[in-house]
């Protein structure tokens, strides 16, 4: 018992003084951290191990700290989804605006690389509203410093080139040189983009002095990553090399997925113009490698075109038609984001643009509210007169957003409204799962979802809580059938879900799930029930066209109409029929 006690005092006392002690630490090393600047990545990798061990002692306010910390560690090391999660502790009003501007520039970017566009520019329009709430140089640096990357993936590069100025300017007055170091990064990139290749030679060599007068490794590389590619531009190839080495020495020590493949393909692409195939061969697979399992598609274009090339030289002609074939469909798919990019830009800067014509309307109301206060009978009836313009104006304006937006609608395969496929995509994929499905002797599960009595919600609630209902539904869907398969809207109320290697179990499985995660949707603190019927068709081989088994499973979705809705319906190519 005496020596028992001896080894658990020791203990116990630990645990008395290591609250008090692991918070003096936690204070110490927070105080060297500014998560609204921009740390280099060597520093920011300790900063977070530093802080791991001591987290659970933070209080409120530096726990905010930590979470941007995080954040933009994760952010680097291509860790997305939790460092998204973190975005969510910081869109509140009660969260001071600097800690809310930070963690946004943080996020965009990742909404970007993932062709969330619209909640791009959305979140940029957070920002700008909360701008004029702080005067931390940094935090303004790094909010401007997001449009140009916004407007050059858009097409626009006369505004991305305004923004490039404005935020080298804005880094001026930080004093910091690593802000210099990533305000001539961007500016660097669309001068090369545009063809003034003497400028962006210029911005590079200035980039790649501030960043190495802070050791900013990953920003180094980029530099050198750009001054390799106006070289490759020139063909001054054994130049380039030097650069893309360095730059690949630099980022991958600062484990940069994207300058990584970037630094390898451009190694590639000089050796092989300098007839060093095989050279050229090694670089190129390890390039790929990266680039196919991180999705990166411009470059992916470049490296298949380079892959046909040297398929072209040694004379396999028929694997340099499938490298090309690749480059071609790679290169359909970046015009569609730049497309979507460009629609994101325009709506969003519609919507605001509308915003601020309500808000005009409103403030002109208030002025005329006020004068109908002080007002005889007589000025309260033109006060009544006046009110009705404006309703009139604001519906108008409603009714021309409605217009505007159904035409952007139709310019995208995502359905701007609810974010699943829209109908001609979503069935121009389910027909490739499905043949896929019906070469291998695979089962194939069509689900056809209808929201019951969805009229009646437009024409009570109105239109604004009939597409709350329709986003409710939808995430409910993706979440449930869209992990597994495919979802999208096929029609105003409508829905279809495709389920690929699945047995009908299986999929009524999932559909009672769905239907049992669907809650009331809450408009204006009225609750709005919901409910969906369901139609469901299995293939297991018999069917030949996917039209045939939608038709079933329509029919099925028919059925549970008749049986009084909320139903799941099974549909058998015999007469037999299931219900769920």
């Amino acid at each position: 018992m005496k020596k028992l006690l001896q080894a658990t005092i020791p203990l116990l006392l630990l645990l008395v003084t290591c609250e008090p002690v692991c918070a003096q630490a936690l204070e110490d090393i927070l105080s060297k951290a500014d998560p609204f600047s921009t740390i280099p990545t060597k520093e920011l990798t300790t900063l977070v191990k530093q802080l791991e061990p001591l987290e659970k002692n933070a209080s409120p306010q530096q726990q905010l700290t930590i979470d941007l910390l995080k954040m933009r560690y994760l952010a680097i090391t291509g860790d997305l989804s939790p460092a998204l999660e973190l975005v969510g502790k910081f869109d509140s009003p009660s969260v001071p605006p600097e800690f809310r501007i930070r963690a946004y520039t943080i996020a965009i970017p990742i909404y970007h690389m993932q062709g969330n566009y619209i909640l791009s520019f959305h979140t940029l329009n957070k920002i700008q509203q909360l701008l004029p709430w702080t005067e931390n140089k940094n935090l303004k640096y790094l909010a401007i410093s997001l449009a140009p990357e916004l407007y050059t993936d858009a097409g626009n590069l006369d505004t991305a080139l305004e923004y490039a100025i404005k935020s080298i300017a804005a880094a001026k007055e930080t004093n910091d040189p690593i802000n210099m170091c990533t305000a001539y990064d961007a500016y660097s990139g669309i001068q090369f983009k545009r063809g003034d290749v003497e400028a962006a030679v210029i911005g590079f060599n200035k980039m790649l002095n501030h960043c190495d007068e802070q050791s900013a490794t990953l920003f180094s590389g980029t530099a050198y990553g750009g001054l390799a590619l106006v070289f490759q531009a020139q063909e001054r190839h054994q130049e380039a090399i030097a650069h893309y080495a360095t730059a690949l020495d630099l980022h991958r020590e600062a484990n940069y997925h994207f300058g990584i493949a970037f630094s390898l393909l451009g190694l590639a692409q000089s050796h092989f113009a300098l007839g060093n195939t095989q050279i050229a061969q090694t670089y190129l697979e390890d390039a790929l490698s990266v680039l196919e399992s991180d999705g990166v598609m411009e470059l992916l274009v470049d490296a298949y075109d380079l892959q046909g090339q040297m398929a072209e030289r040694k004379g396999h002609f028929k694997e340099a038609l499938t490298s090309f074939n690749e480059k071609w469909a790679t290169e359909k798919k970046v015009m569609d984001n730049r497309k979507a990019i460009r629609i994101a830009q325009l709506q969003v800067a519609f919507e605001v643009k509308n915003k601020e014509r309500r808000i005009a309307l409103l403030q002109k109301e208030n002025g005329l509210l006020a004068l109908q206060k002080q007002s005889t009978l007589l000025h309260s009836w033109l006060m009544i007169l006046g009110l009705t313009v404006l309703v009139l104006a604001a519906a108008l304006l409603w009714r021309k957003a409605r217009q505007e937006s159904r035409h952007f609608k139709h310019l995208s395969r995502i359905d701007p409204l609810t974010g699943l496929y829209n109908h001609a995509y979503c069935y121009s994929l389910a027909e490739k799962m499905f043949h896929e499905c019906h070469r291998n002797n695979r089962p194939f599960v069509a689900i056809v979802a209808d929201i019951d009595w969805f009229k009646r919600v437009n024409d009570t609630y109105g239109h604004a809580a009939g597409d709350k209902v329709l986003q409710a539904i939808a995430k409910v869907l993706q979440q449930h059938m869209g992990s597994k398969g495919i979802a999208g809207r096929t029609g105003g109320e409508e829905f279809s879900c495709f389920l690929a290697n699945m047995d009908i179990e299986e999929a009524l499985r999932i559909v009672r799930n769905c239907r049992d995660a669907i809650q009331p949707v809450m408009d204006y603190g009225k609750e709005i029930e919901v409910t969906l019927s369901y139609g469901i068709a299995v293939s297991h081989g018999e069917h030949n066209m996917l039209d045939l088994l939608v038709r079933e499973a329509d029919e099925a979705l028919y059925e549970a109409k008749n049986k009084g809705r909320n139903q799941i319906i099974y549909h058998a190519s015999t007469a037999f029929r299931k219900k769920a």
